[in-house]
C-alpha cells in the first residue's frame, strides 16, 4: 500500500526559521560592522545566504546556516565564450588585483573572531565554521564561505564590463586539495523562483522522505543523497508533474519519471553545469539511482517494512 496523503502533509513544510534568521543577521553585522577588517579594507563585497535556507527548501532536518561572503571588486574570469578580439580588449582593460579573495578570506576570519570569539570560529575545508556551542550569540551553527567573484563572460563589447553579458558566481580553493570550487548560488536561487510554485515543496517532500526512510524503515540500506543533489534532481522534473495538486500523486509520478529518464540531460539549478559528472560540484548517478530505488521501495511497501507501527499513523 502506498504512502498516505496525510504523511505528505507532514513532509511538505519548511523547518524552523527564527534561529536561522537571527544567525544570518548576526553574521552579516559581524562582517559589515565598523570594526570589521572588511570595512577598513575599503573593497566591494556582498554577504548573503545560500543553500536550503536561501532557497526555501530547508526542512526540520536542516541544521547549519550557509552564508556567503564574496569580494566583488576582484574576480576570476572565464573568457572561453569571447572572440579573440573581445578577449584582447578584456585583457587590455584589466590588471591583477592588489587585494584578492585570499586576503579577503583572512579578513573574514578575523571579523568573525572579533564578534564570536576565537574559539568559536575555526577554518574548515570549504567554509569557516561558527560553533553555536562555543558562543552564546547563536542558536544554530553557521558556515561562512569566504570567496571571490567568478565571472563567465558571454560578450565583452567596447563599453567594457558595464555593457558586457556576464554570468556571475563564486569561487574558492578548499583548504585541502587543488580543485577550485565554482558555483552560482544567485542564479540557482533565481531559477528556483521561476519554477512552478510546487517545486520547492516537492524538494522538501523528497528531503523529508529521505530522512524518514533512513530513520524509520527496517532495512539494511541508507539513502546517502545530499540535499543539493535532490534539489537539482527535482528541478529537472517536468512542470506537468510538479503542478499536480495531490502530493502523493506528485511523489509517485516524480519517482516514475526519474526512474525512466536519461540523466545525461540534467542540469544543476543554475543551468551553468551538468548535474552529473566528475567535478567537485557534480553528483554521482549511483547515489541518485539509490535515492529513487529506496523511495520507490518505501512507496510500495509503506506498511510492510515499518520498524514501529506507531510511527506510521
Amino acid at each position: 500500500m502506498p504512502i498516505p496523503e496525510s504523511k505528505f502533509n507532514d513532509w511538505h513544510g519548511t523547518g524552523a526559521d527564527k534561529g536561522s534568521a537571527d544567525a544570518r543577521d548576526k553574521t552579516r553585522r559581524a562582517l559589515m560592522s565598523e570594526r570589521s577588517p572588511l570595512e577598513q579594507a575599503d573593497e566591494d563585497y556582498e554577504v548573503y545566504l545560500q543553500g536550503s535556507y536561501a532557497n526555501t527548501t530547508h526542512t526540520r532536518g536542516s541544521s547549519d546556516v550557509d552564508v556567503v561572503a564574496k569580494i566583488t571588486s576582484a574576480w576570476r574570469s572565464d573568457l572561453e565564450e569571447l572572440t579573440d578580439e573581445e578577449e584582447e580588449r578584456y585583457n587590455e582593460d584589466h590588471d591583477d588585483a592588489d587585494y584578492d579573495h585570499r586576503d579577503f578570506y583572512d579578513d573574514v576570519l578575523t571579523a568573525l573572531r572579533i564578534k564570536f570569539g576565537r574559539s568559536a570560529v575555526t577554518p574548515g575545508n570549504k567554509a569557516i565554521k561558527i560553533d553555536k556551542e562555543t558562543t552564546s550569540l547563536l542558536d544554530v551553527d553557521v558556515d561562512v564561505v569566504a570567496c571571490g567573484e567568478y565571472r563567465v563572460y558571454q560578450t565583452y563589447p567596447e563599453g567594457g564590463d558595464e555593457d558586457a553579458e556576464i554570468d556571475k558566481g563564486m569561487h574558492f580553493m578548499p583548504q585541502n586539495g587543488n580543485d577550485r570550487v565554482i558555483n552560482f548560488p544567485t542564479i540557482h536561487r533565481e531559477n528556483g523562483r521561476e519554477m512552478h510554485s510546487n517545486y520547492k515543496e516537492t524538494v522538501r517532500i523528497f528531503k523529508n522522505a529521505r530522512y524518514y526512510y533512513n530513520n524509520h524503515f527496517d532495512t539494511l540500506w541508507t539513502i546517502n543523497a545530499h540535499s543539493y543533489g535532490i534539489e537539482c534532481l527535482i528541478y529537472n522534473v517536468p512542470e506537468s508533474i510538479l503542478k499536480r495538486t495531490s502530493r502523493s500523486d506528485r511523489f509517485d509520478e516524480t519517482l516514475s519519471y526519474l526512474d525512466n529518464t536519461d540523466f545525461s540531460t540534467f542540469d544543476q539549478v543554475s543551468e551553468m553545469e551538468s548535474l552529473f559528472g566528475d567535478s567537485n560540484t557534480q553528483w554521482s548517478t549511483d547515489e541518485a539511482d539509490e535515492l529513487i530505488t529506496r523511495l520507490q521501495e518505501m512507496w510500495d511497501d509503506w506498511y510492510s517494512k515499518r520498524k514501529n507501527a506507531q510511527l506510521f499513523h
